[in-house]
């Protein structure tokens, strides 16, 4: 009897020292995925449009932007090309920076090309001036000049001479051709006409060639 119970105590404890099923699939399934050997994904910095996303940016003051800008001598931007700008930047979504720029490059453009048609337009009035110098005489260039001052307000002269109409040969010798018969056409003074009308152009007029 000794000896069975013996035998039956070693195999009890053989048994209970071996691993279970049940321990066994425990030790090999993963970890939860909450847990942080589980949750290598979330600890993985964000993609930068996740980052941007979570930032919301300030509207750029447009006005403001255009404002700043340094602008060429003589240039400015006047209310409604500022509104139509300001219109296309935020259509666009442009930074503070860009607007400068462009609005920089743009005007830097439009006084390059205002500068080169004025010195185009001086060479060409340079050019009829030299021609008319040529083909009138001095007397000729007198004597439109006093027809000019005669027929025309002094505000039309000088928008001729902004445009170098007076420069020019053909209107030169127009004026002048005019300025002549001015000339010939002199006021006299005289008595009434004999049938008593006073403004006979025959006596206003002695020697037009329209007299009869």
């Amino acid at each position: 009897m000794a000896d069975d119970s013996t035998a039956v105590d070693t195999a009890t404890d053989t048994v209970s020292a071996a691993p279970s099923p049940a321990a066994e699939g425990a030790a090999a399934a993963p970890p939860p995925l909450g847990s942080p050997e589980g949750s290598a994904a979330a600890d993985a910095p964000k993609p930068e449009g996740e980052k941007a996303a979570d930032t919301k940016a300030e509207p750029v003051d447009y006005a403001k932007a255009l404002a700043e800008v340094k602008l060429p001598e003589g240039m400015a931007i006047s209310p409604e090309t500022s509104k139509d700008a300001v219109a296309l930047f935020t259509k666009h979504k442009l930074t503070a920076d860009a607007v400068k720029d462009l609005t920089a490059f743009s005007a830097q453009q439009q006084k390059a090309g205002a500068d080169g048609n004025a010195k185009a337009f001086a060479a060409q009035v340079a050019e009829w001036k030299a021609g008319a110098e040529k083909s009138t005489t001095a007397e000729e260039r007198g004597t439109a000049k006093d027809a000019v001052l005669k027929v025309f307000p002094k505000e039309l002269v000088s928008v001729f001479e902004t445009f170098g109409l007076t420069n020019r040969a053909d209107f030169i010798k127009a004026m002048g051709t005019l300025g002549k018969s001015l000339k010939d056409d002199a006021y006299v003074a005289g008595n009434a006409a004999a049938n008593g009308s006073v403004n006979d152009a025959r006596r206003l007029f002695p020697n037009s060639t329209m007299n009869p």
